[in-house]
């Protein structure tokens, strides 16, 4: 299997452009769904976070794979997404993935929030076994690097995260007084509890928070011992009385709209860090408001940019290393396969020539079982000598002319298999 990726990012594409390619989880699951159908697409995973949507398939056929996703982004998501579309394929995916998880692609060099967002794109998709054995490898890899350096470069001890810019810029914002501030956060998931713990660290002592379902109440409280919960149908009336408004849900309508808006008699901040949005562009046009959107956070540099740049091409040299043992395995694995699927083969043949002849001859129960005895050991004995030789190879070269040849000599060996098979099994199709 080779590995494909296609999608759109934070790098070149507006950020009204990025939500029309925005998955959410019920979309997310179709799409999966839908992409598997496809006979060139063996497993998929879809990365969707503010700042990316990107979907990694396996696949056989690299090219007929990256057509697959380009049609499926411009037919499913918008043909609008059609300049920003990117692909890439086999070693220049794995570092696209690694960089990714990494945060070396963030648009906040070296952010911690998109190493979880990754988990959950590979669980969700494990969730409707969108994925199996070579997906869930590349992943992993990548996963389990990028938690080896955060610790060996100490990134850790400096979190980073579109919500703790956020309230670092509002920190910069009110040196004098920040602490005072009143700050509403709507949105209880990940990203706005993250903002209300960072606010906690920063000596914030005037948080609220609303959201349409308040299922974490006890948790936010727990972080922050002042933090008071306002009713989501209030949200309107107490704006008026905010310094800073963080958004940060889920939802895939506007939640803030400029016509619901009362009038305000001190400036009030408004940091919108949900995709797709969650306040209306217009918002930004009313008296008194400061509208900032995630994309207005490329420009803001904090006091550890530096530091991260510096480390970023030492992590980048790893990358490479790590790639470089990564398509060693995907090597082997060939090899893995062919021995998998002789073995296979081996067996099926074995299996209709008992059948066969204990169909004809007219034999006892005693006799029937020497007979798939000895005919199974016969077969077992046909395929070892070239078992062994298989996995006496080293070459790479070597391994893909025998994989063509074994491809050539059994036709239906490379027939796709079912993809909880290849969940299930150790020497999965790669």
């Amino acid at each position: 299997m080779k590995l494909v990726v296609a999608g759109i990012n934070h790098k070149d594409t507006p950020l009204e452009i990025r939500e029309k390619g925005a998955f959410l989880h019920r979309t997310l699951n179709e799409a999966i769904r839908t992409l598997l159908n496809e006979a060139e697409i063996a497993e998929v995973i879809i990365l969707s976070t503010c700042n990316r949507s990107e979907i990694y398939v396996s696949t056989r056929n690299q090219d007929a794979a990256a057509k697959i996703l380009t049609d499926f982004y411009l037919s499913e998501k918008s043909a609008e997404l059609a300049p920003y579309l990117f692909v890439k394929k086999e070693r220049a995916a794995m570092v696209h993935l690694y960089e990714v998880v990494t945060g070396l692609d963030s648009m906040i060099l070296g952010e911690d929030q998109i190493l979880g967002q990754v988990k959950d794109a590979l669980e969700k998709s494990q969730a409707v076994k969108g994925c199996g054995k070579y997906l869930t490898k590349m992943f992993r890899e990548a996963i389990t690097f990028t938690k080896k350096v955060k610790t060996d470069y100490k990134i850790s001890e400096t979190p980073l995260s579109l919500s703790s810019t956020a309230v670092k810029h509002i920190k910069r914002r009110y040196p004098e007084d920040y602490g005072n501030k009143k700050i509403l956060i709507i949105g209880s998931g990940k990203m706005g509890v993250l903002a209300l713990r960072y606010m906690k660290a920063e000596g914030f002592c005037n948080p609220y928070m609303t959201n349409r379902t308040f299922h974490n109440m006890h948790q936010c409280e727990a972080i922050h011992e002042n933090v008071q919960m306002i009713h989501y149908e209030d949200r309107y009336q107490i704006i008026p009385e905010m310094d800073v408004i963080i958004t940060a849900t889920a939802s895939p309508h506007v939640i803030l709209k400029a016509d619901e808006m009362k009038p305000l008699a001190k400036p009030l901040i408004i940091i919108d860090l949900a995709l797709p949005r969650d306040v209306e562009e217009a918002v930004g046009s009313l008296a008194q408001v400061e509208l900032l959107t995630i994309d207005d956070f490329k420009n803001i540099m904090d006091e550890k940019m530096a530091y991260r740049v510096k480390i970023a091409k030492k992590i980048e040299a790893e990358i490479q290393d790590e790639i470089d043992g990564l398509l060693s395995w995907v090597t082997r694995s060939k090899v893995d396969n062919m021995v998998r699927d002789l073995n296979e083969t081996s067996r099926q043949l074995a299996d209709e020539t008992i059948e066969n002849l204990c169909g004809r001859l007219n034999l006892s129960e005693k006799e029937e079982l020497y007979l798939s005895k000895v005919i199974r050991s016969k077969f077992r004995e046909m395929v070892m000598p070239p078992i062994k030789q298989l996995k006496s190879l080293e070459c790479e070269d070597e391994i893909i002319g025998i994989e063509k040849t074994v491809t050539y000599l059994f036709p239906g060996i490379q027939d796709k298999k079912p993809l909880e098979d290849q969940q299930n099994d150790d020497t999965a199709v790669i």
